[in-house]
């Protein structure tokens, strides 16, 4: 085992690091709470493998004595293996992790290794950071996707959180809105094709099993023709209609992933 080392940033502070069997290790504690975790002991014992945890006596200063000189104090500190630093940097949610990583790979690692004192597991280094990369890729995508289809969270969550209903034209344009290229007359085509909707006195009426189920609404207004006095019937999907019928049309005709925020 050689000497304790120091190695200071002045984001992070100072990080304590030991070589044993030409192998560093960090001081566990500090760089758990440098990436953020809570509860750094914890953080350790759930992410870090042993045998890449060893205890190492360290000088602690706890203040002055009345001569003014220093006074030290021998505390046991935890150090973790190179190893088991990449796994909390991987699990880690702070985003300077990448910050930290880079400074270590960067500086503290090369420093350690001009003095002789660090010999590097290039097998297990590729795999390290080929699961951080792959990782953090994983993470990026995720995002990306998220922002991509907002619109489409937000037009479900106003649609699920609404008591009005829409009329089959409205309902067309908000399903082309959601990228299905469909008009009002193939919209109502469609609820006649899968028995939603049938013609009744000349007009397009939903059954009234979908009505019970509250999926459609109507509304009857009376009009003046020349042969009198005439009730037309006004055809309206409700909210929850809206919801059930974007996804019993993604099979037609929408994008699955669109749909499947619905």
């Amino acid at each position: 085992m050689k000497g304790l080392k120091i190695f200071t940033n002045e984001d992070f502070g100072d990080v304590a690091v030991i070589s044993i069997d030409n192998k560093p290790y960090f001081e566990g504690i500090k760089v758990a709470r440098i990436l953020g975790y809570k509860n750094p002991n914890d953080a350790i014992k759930r992410h870090c493998k042993y045998p890449g945890i060893v205890f190492h006596d360290t000088r602690v200063q706890t203040g002055r004595r009345r001569d003014g000189t220093e006074s030290f104090q021998i505390v046991q500190r935890a150090f973790i293996s190179e190893g088991n630093l990449y796994r909390l940097i991987v699990k880690s949610k702070k985003e300077e992790a990448e910050k930290f990583e880079s400074w270590v790979m960067d500086e503290v690692l090369p420093s350690i290794r001009n003095d002789g004192g660090y010999v590097n597991d290039e097998t297990f280094l590729v795999k390290v950071l080929d699961s951080y990369i792959k990782q953090k890729t994983y993470c990026e995508k995720l995002i990306n996707d998220l922002n991509n289809y907002k619109p489409y969270i937000n037009i479900g969550q106003t649609v699920a959180q609404s008591d009005d209903s829409i009329s089959i034209g409205a309902f067309a344009k908000l399903l082309n809105s959601l990228g299905l290229d469909i008009g009002r007359n193939r919209l109502f085509q469609w609820f006649r094709d899968n028995g939603y909707i049938m013609k009744q006195n000349g007009e397009n009426q939903p059954k009234q099993l979908y009505i019970d189920m509250g999926l459609f609404k109507t509304r009857q207004m009376a009009i003046t023709t020349s042969e009198g006095i005439a009730i037309k019937v006004t055809t309206y999907v409700t909210g929850k209609g809206q919801l059930y019928f974007i996804k019993k049309l993604k099979g037609d005709f929408l994008d699955e992933e669109v749909c499947g925020y619905f």
